[in-house]
Parts: C-alpha cells; sequence; structure tokens
C-alpha cells in the first residue's frame, strides 16, 4: 500500500524510519528518561466535509469506477436496487449533462451513477454506501476508508486524527492511530489543522511553527526547547518520510 498521509501505513513508515536515524538517536538521548517522553499528533480538520469521493487521487478511485464499468447489466441492476435512500437521493439529483444520446438508457444510467458516488463526502460514505457497494471497494480505499471510519473524531476542532508516539532514550518504540484519545495521557501534545502538518511533512522546521503559533504545543516547552535538535530531527525525518496527500 502506497503510504498516505495520514495513514497507518505512512505512520509505521514515520516510526521506522526515525528509529534508523543516527542525528534523532543522539539529539534524543535522554528524552523520556525519568519523565513521560511520549507524544501525541493531533492533525485537526481534516476536509471530510469537503472531499468527495471523486476528489480523491484517480489512484485511490479508479479500480472502483472500473469494477463497476465492468458490471454486467443484471449484476448493475441488483446494485442499484439494493441502494441506500440517501445515495438515491444524490443520484437523482444528478443531471444527465454528459450522457451520451447515442448511448443506450442503461450506459446512461452507469455515467449517472458514477456521476452521484463521485460526488459523496468523505464524512458520508458510512451512511450513503451499502453493503454490495462494499464489495467493490478494495486495495488502499478499502483500508483508508476503514481508518477514517474507526480513527476520525469529530469535535470543535472538526474531524480530527490522534497519533501516539512512544519516545523514549532516542528510540520510538511506537506510533499508531487512537481510536479513543481520551485513554491516553501523553506527556507531550502537538496540534495543528491538517494543511500545516502537510507542511512540516513537506520539510517545514518544527520549531518554528511551534513558536509562530501554527502548531500548539502542550507540555514542557523548556523541555523541548533544550533538545530542539531532536525536534528538528523528527521534523526532518517527517519530511524524508514518502507521503501521499489524501487532501
Amino acid at each position: 500500500m502506497v503510504d498516505w498521509f495520514p495513514s497507518e501505513e505512512w505512520l509505521e513508515s514515520y516510526r521506522r524510519n526515525l528509529a534508523e536515524n543516527d542525528a534523532y538517536a543522539a539529539a534524543s538521548e535522554g528524552w523520556g528518561v525519568d519523565f513521560d517522553g511520549d507524544f501525541c499528533f493531533v492533525l485537526t480538520h481534516l476536509p471530510l466535509e469537503q472531499t468527495t469521493l471523486g476528489d480523491l487521487p484517480d489512484a485511490l478511485t479508479a479500480e472502483l469506477f472500473d469494477r463497476i464499468d465492468a458490471l454486467s447489466a443484471d449484476e448493475f441492476d441488483r446494485l442499484r436496487e439494493t441502494a441506500t435512500p440517501a445515495f438515491d437521493e444524490r443520484f437523482a439529483a444528478v443531471d444527465g449533462t454528459g450522457e451520451s444520446e447515442g448511448a443506450d438508457e442503461e450506459e446512461n444510467e452507469r455515467v449517472r451513477f458514477r456521476r452521484a458516488l463521485s460526488t459523496v463526502a468523505l464524512a458520508d460514505v458510512p451512511t450513503v454506501v451499502w453493503p454490495a457497494l462494499e464489495t467493490h471497494i478494495r486495495g488502499d480505499l478499502e483500508s483508508l476508508l476503514a481508518q477514517l471510519e474507526a480513527y476520525v473524531v469529530d469535535g470543535s476542532a472538526g474531524s480530527t486524527v490522534y497519533a501516539h508516539l512512544s519516545l523514549e532514550d532516542g528510540d520510538c518504540e511506537r506510533a499508531e492511530l487512537v481510536a479513543d484519545p481520551s485513554a491516553r495521557d501523553p506527556g507531550f501534545e502537538l496540534e495543528a489543522p491538517y494543511e500545516i502538518w502537510t507542511e512540516l511533512v513537506a520539510g517545514a522546521d518544527v520549531i518554528e511553527s511551534v513558536m509562530s503559533n501554527e502548531m500548539e504545543l502542550d507540555g514542557d516547552v523548556t523541555r523541548v526547547l533544550h533538545y530542539g535538535d531532536a525536534a528538528a530531527a523528527m521534523g526532518d525525518v517527517a519530511g524524508e518520510t514518502d507521503a501521499r496527500y489524501l487532501f
């Protein structure tokens, strides 16, 4: 699977790269010894309401639409018959623009079906998608939709994802998305909107982001600044970890 950001796969690649990075190991020696050095990365305002299935990269959705196109007429009819009322509303709202005058009714219905499916916001997938359609959602798209449903928390900061990193004495022992953030009490928390995190992954300086209030740090700021080289190395490793962005 491609390391889409944010995802379990990207986070594990980041953990592995961090654990193998000599600069981070040297700069973070002693971190978390006799104090809780675990970090929670909080990604707020994920644009799930604004991002539709049609907005996702083609690499994620092409297989789904290809499978729908490959259905026989009877298979497609059965798929349509089991659709949720929420999808039927979207289907009914799709106009005929783009339909081929020379095509038959069934072919044009598939065009409308794909267009209606493309309008479904990621936040609405759990209530719009139905079991018969789910059987055609595979690969990276299936995994990512499952992760969004499992780990996204809705709150005052919009759709939010929490990632917990266990850091101690130059090593990153674990890095995982958290379904219930209230069950964790890390020593430090770094919070920012999703777009700021993408800038960090692209190479922005984490200390500058904290000092400019683009990222909010909860914890002993003095201790973090004392380990400024370790924080910088964490940012550098994030920038060196391959990522493709969902939004």
